[in-house]
C-alpha cells in the first residue's frame, strides 16, 4: 500500500509540474496580428538547431511536415515584430492546424487540404531579436 501511496504522489508531482511549466502560453497573443497564442495543445519548446536568426527575423525548421498530405515546406519566417521573449533559455512556437480548400482544374470541384500555420514564436531573453522592453 504504502508503494501504491508513493507512485500516486510522484505521479501527481510530474503532472503538476508538466501544467506549471506551459501555464505561460495561456493568455498571450500575437503583437502584430493580436491572434490568441492558445495553450498546451498548440505551444512547445523547440530545438535551437531548427532555429536561424537573420536581422529581419528567425527562420524555424519543423521537424516534421508543414503540409499533412502534400510536400514539406523548408521553413518558417517570423518577422523580427512578431517575436516575443521566452521566460526560459529556449525557442517555443504555437502553431493550429488549418483546414485549406482549393479548386481542381478542370472540374472545378473543391479539395480540402490540412496545413499547420505558426501563429507564435518566443525567443530566448537576449537574443538580438528580442526587443528588451517588451
Amino acid at each position: 500500500m504504502a508503494q501504491f501511496q508513493t507512485t500516486t504522489a510522484l505521479m501527481w508531482l510530474v503532472l503538476a509540474s508538466d501544467a506549471n511549466a506551459h501555464d505561460w502560453y495561456t493568455g498571450k497573443t500575437d503583437p502584430v496580428l493580436h491572434y490568441d497564442c492558445c495553450g498546451n495543445k498548440d505551444c512547445h519548446p523547440i530545438d535551437s538547431s531548427n532555429v536561424r536568426m537573420t536581422k529581419e527575423g528567425y527562420f524555424v525548421r519543423m521537424p516534421r511536415p508543414t503540409y499533412l498530405n502534400e510536400p514539406q515546406e523548408a521553413e518558417w519566417f517570423i518577422p523580427r515584430d512578431r517575436v516575443q521573449p521566452a521566460p526560459d533559455d529556449r525557442y517555443h512556437i504555437c502553431e493550429r492546424l488549418m483546414t485549406l480548400y482549393r479548386t481542381i482544374t478542370p472540374h472545378m470541384k473543391f479539395e480540402a487540404y490540412q496545413r499547420f500555420r505558426w501563429t507564435c514564436f518566443f525567443a530566448p531573453p537576449g537574443t538580438s531579436s528580442v526587443a528588451q522592453t517588451r
